[in-house]
């Protein structure tokens, strides 16, 4: 039996992590307005979690340019929340938003870098078989 070929391939395991902790750090970023108000600096948090959270939605979408979004704004929001941290308003949000950049960076460039002939199903950095 011929089965029709699919117009998207399946989303890398890495893809859907990255995901996921795009839109987990789109929630906890927005979550900072019932617990400190809205102080200037917390309005700007909430800003980059709303687009985290769209960038999140746009790779389980598989738009093209969300890997690259993923990696320039968390490596900006991550530089922020470090002077956030440091300068404006301490407290436990901001290490929690810049370690979830630490993680979501690599995982992006990862994705941005894996070879793109990968056949569909193949979990990311798997090697292909010929």
């Amino acid at each position: 039996m011929h089965t029709p070929p699919r117009a998207h391939s399946t989303l890398p395991q890495t893809g859907r992590a990255l995901a996921g902790l795009l839109l987990l750090s789109g929630v906890t970023h927005l979550a900072q307005l019932a617990v400190y108000q809205h102080e200037a600096n917390v309005l700007g948090a909430a800003g980059f979690g709303a687009v985290y959270f769209m960038i999140g939605i746009a790779i389980l979408g598989r738009w093209p340019a969300a890997l690259h979004l993923a990696v320039v704004l968390p490596t900006i929001g991550g530089l922020l929340g470090v002077y956030r941290f440091l300068f404006l308003h301490t407290n436990p949000f901001s290490v929690w938003h810049v370690v979830l950049d630490l993680i979501i960076v690599p995982l992006a460039v990862r994705l941005l870098a894996r070879p793109r002939t990968e056949p569909p199903g193949t979990p990311s950095g798997a090697p292909a078989s010929p």
